[in-house]
């Protein structure tokens, strides 16, 4: 069975749908509290990675895979229709890579606005604890950016290796170093997604072709020497809001964001 990336999270209104589509962790829901302040007559959907709720699926370890997996959902959903694009951290790397497929493809080009995204390169992935690590803060919604001396003992205990990750999640959760509600089956699969998009991330590098337009918004202190996009992109506008890679989704980041993507959706 094909996967079913789209998640209708408010599906009515008659303006250009916006496409909201994952982090590396695979989940859409990190937009909910963006979409509360967009026009209440816009269209959103969340894309979600294959394998994150569905334990038939397969995780896809390729940006140009996940994008015709999307690309394929919301062309058969909306044929021919205008369609915005909106990714957070990696969310915009596959965005990029759509926005890019999809005009190569001679339809019109669509809005993409990226948050927070630099602008990928090929490297390493890294080893499995600190893959691990990741998985695991990003699982409590802490600041990675944050001391986390706790999770940190308990992962220097454990023997970690691809092949030890289910029992390191079972002893990370018995610990309370991680959601005791979610159980081992989902924790494993969930850490499979969150790698195989790793996976993806490290060995994307992007091609020209996507004309724009394109609207990149990064946090106040986030690094600014990676998100340079006009090099592959001819019209990018550039925007700031407060904040870093997490803290820009609370507060004055969030509303300062909700008003560039409302702006940036009237224009299109």
């Amino acid at each position: 069975m094909e996967p079913e990336p789209l998640i209708p999270l408010r599906p009515s209104g008659a303006g250009t749908p916006l496409y909201c589509l994952h982090p590396a962790s695979g989940s859409a829901y990190s937009y909910f509290s963006l979409i509360q302040l967009l026009d209440a007559d816009r269209p959103v959907y969340g894309v979600e990675a294959p394998g994150f709720d569905d334990e038939d699926e397969k995780p896809l370890t390729s940006v140009g895979e996940l994008a015709e997996l999307y690309l394929a959902a919301i062309e058969a959903e909306r044929p021919g229709e205008p369609i915005a694009l909106l990714g957070w951290s990696m969310g915009g790397v596959i965005g990029y890579e759509m926005a890019r497929r999809r005009c190569a493809a001679g339809a019109a080009s669509p809005l993409l606005i990226t948050v927070d995204t630099p602008v990928p390169m090929p490297e390493p992935m890294p080893d499995a604890e600190p893959l691990l690590r990741r998985f695991a803060i990003d699982l409590t919604g802490a600041d990675p950016f944050a001391d986390h001396d706790e999770l940190d003992a308990a992962l220097a205990e454990l023997t970690i290796s691809d092949d030890s990750i289910a029992s390191a999640l079972a002893a990370l959760a018995a610990s309370g170093m991680i959601p005791a509600e979610l159980d081992l089956d989902t924790l494993t699969r969930r850490y499979a997604v969150h790698r195989a998009n790793t996976i993806a991330l490290h060995s994307y590098q992007p091609r020209g072709g996507h004309p724009g337009p394109m609207v990149t918004v990064k946090g106040t202190e986030s690094p600014s020497d990676c998100m340079d996009w006009s090099g592959v992109c001819a019209d990018v506008t550039a925007e700031t809001v407060p904040g870093n890679h997490y803290t820009m989704w609370q507060g004055d980041g969030l509303v300062a964001l909700a008003g560039i993507v409302k702006r940036a959706l009237r224009r299109s």
